[in-house]
């Protein structure tokens, strides 16, 4: 990307306002998918001034802000297990110290491990002004928010989970990941096929009503969702590593 200046902000305030300005003014996270586009930008609006790197327990959620870096997010025992182990598994320590939570979730990039992961949980996306969108329906909305986002939340839940990447190389984009949890009830996300992950819930809904053939359950669940050819991978070998997975998943949580 290339950008006529940058901006470091002292207030979200000034930061939305700069934003809407022009959309070629840009918000910049971790910048390492923006360093990778070839797009232009006039401004590039820097928040790491406005207290964003912060995990904090709120007694019913955990609030990570959205400047936290993923290696900041894999080491802190407040996040939830599974969804620290869905972003050690994204490229080398020093990538993830410097891309950030905010910016994996709200670019819903299609091979985003961190979105994959923390669809497993209940999830709320905080955004700048005043909004707040829970993450199954931002991925399902087409493009993006119109604010700026600030905070996820990761809402407290007794659950078994599950996460699998499946990437050629452990620094690759994934070919699949999958995620299952279990507490009151199933959840089964699959991403990277190679669209932004979703939630199988037509599935879930069979699961949670008693279905327990997880064979079935897992046919069921690539039935639901569209598959399509990356660089790499057919289809319907991604569909053939969500069928696997899927099941694994169910089984190691209904343990």
């Amino acid at each position: 990307m290339k950008a006529k200046s940058f901006q470091r902000v002292s207030s979200l305030e000034e930061a939305y306002k700069l934003m809407k300005e022009s959309p070629r003014n840009k918000i910049v996270a971790g910048g390492l998918w923006l360093k990778k586009g070839n797009a232009e930008a006039d401004i590039l609006i820097d928040l790491s001034l406005l207290g964003l790197d912060k995990i904090e327990d709120k007694k019913d959620y955990v609030e990570v802000g959205a400047m936290v870096s993923q290696r900041q997010f894999e080491q802190s025992k407040l996040v939830p297990e599974m969804a620290r182990e869905a972003v050690k598994s994204i490229m080398g320590p020093a990538f993830r110290n410097v891309a950030t939570i905010g910016g994996s979730v709200f670019g819903k990039f299609g091979f985003s491990d961190v979105i994959t992961g923390l669809l497993g949980y209940k999830v709320e996306l905080v955004f700048y002004p005043e909004a707040t969108l829970s993450l199954l329906d931002y991925v399902k909305k087409p493009g993006f928010y119109d604010g700026i986002l600030t905070h996820i939340r990761i809402y407290k839940e007794d659950l078994k989970g599950f996460f699998k990447k499946v990437g050629i190389t452990a620094l690759d984009y994934p070919i699949i990941n999958v995620a299952v949890t279990f507490g009151k009830e199933y959840r089964i996300v699959v991403g990277s096929r190679p669209l932004v992950a979703s939630r199988c819930e037509k599935t879930e809904a069979y699961l949670n009503d008693g279905g327990k053939d997880f064979e079935k359950v897992a046919q069921m669940a690539i039935e639901e969702l569209k598959f399509g050819d990356s660089i790499s991978t057919k289809a319907d070998y991604k569909k053939q590593l969500a069928l696997t997975y899927v099941r694994r998943g169910l089984e190691e949580v209904s343990k």
